[in-house]
């Protein structure tokens, strides 16, 4: 297969802005795409001990960046939660020893994060879309190849911590699509799929055009559905209920979707029952 290649991945210390956040440590210097101004930053908003001067400035990660030491943070705490709700307990001492011997690498510590989890639920390694199991992962150029649509792959860069995409026989590296958590997009789409009850809406109404749709949301779901603060992605909010449901509100620029999973029917039909425009489908999600 050909390779599209990228710069090395020149990591740095300095302030970096993420997440409306200003922090201070490591991040990947060749993955930026901005600066801001450290003291037009809200106090709160500011999390690191560091000093800084007025003409200070923080450095913006593009999207598909190498996972920085605070998502690590965001990426288990978010999977903790997803799973909670399955009701599927974390897989504690996974051997990750095999894979490392055959693949000849040391597995990155988000990938260790993910089938920590993974390895607790079946249904995730099943279907036309899947996560590869622990012992099925492969490595492909310089990429580890961790989830298949069909027979494509979907890959982290060993190089550079960044989210690879297979095209037309070419690894592509896309700066503005979304890096690792693309895997916990997969998890919660996986996990509604395989739930016994299910549903798919298309939304109408002022949520569809609204810039920042977490308002209304927090506001129509409110009592039966909190949004995922650990996920962000442009045109996707994960949202969840630590009684056994999950749910994905999805806006692709032109029209909006509403995936919900619930363990209970009871469940489901309280939060399908909302004060929100959606036309649900009477069929259940498929399997994908």
């Amino acid at each position: 297969m050909a390779e599209k290649e990228q710069e090395t991945n020149n990591m740095q210390k300095g302030f970096f802005y993420l997440r409306n956040n200003v922090y201070y440590g490591e991040y990947p210097a060749d993955q930026t795409s901005g600066i801001v101004r450290i003291s037009r930053i809200k106090p709160e908003n500011i999390k690191t001990d560091m000093p800084f001067s007025e003409d200070d400035l923080a450095v913006k990660p593009v999207n598909n960046h190498a996972f920085i030491e605070p998502e690590f943070t965001y990426f288990e705490q978010g999977l903790e939660r997803v799973f909670g709700c399955l009701g599927i307990a974390r897989q504690e001492n996974v051997d990750f020893s095999k894979t490392e011997e055959k693949l000849g690498i040391t597995l990155p510590k988000e990938v260790k994060i993910l089938y920590s989890f993974i390895c607790s639920s079946k249904e995730l390694t099943e279907g036309t879309e899947r996560f590869l199991p622990l012992e099925g992962l492969e490595i492909d150029g310089e990429n580890l190849v961790f989830y298949k649509i069909r027979r494509t792959p979907v890959g982290l860069s060993l190089k550079n911590g960044t989210l690879m995409n297979y095209h037309k026989g070419m690894w592509e590296y896309h700066a503005g699509g979304e890096n690792f958590f693309y895997a916990l997009n997969r998890v919660v789409v996986k996990a509604i799929c395989s739930m016994p009850f299910n549903k798919v809406g298309k939304v109408f109404g002022a949520i569809r055009v609204a810039v920042s749709p977490e308002g209304e949301l927090s506001s129509a779901f409110e009592g039966c559905m909190k949004i995922l603060d650990e996920y962000w992605e442009y045109g996707n909010i994960l949202l969840y209920n630590e009684k056994g449901a999950l749910g994905l509100y999805r806006h692709n620029g032109f029209s909006s979707d509403l995936l919900v999973g619930c363990r209970d029917r009871e469940l489901l039909d309280n939060i399908t029952d909302v004060k929100l425009e959606v036309k649900w489908s009477d069929k259940p999600v498929n399997k994908i």
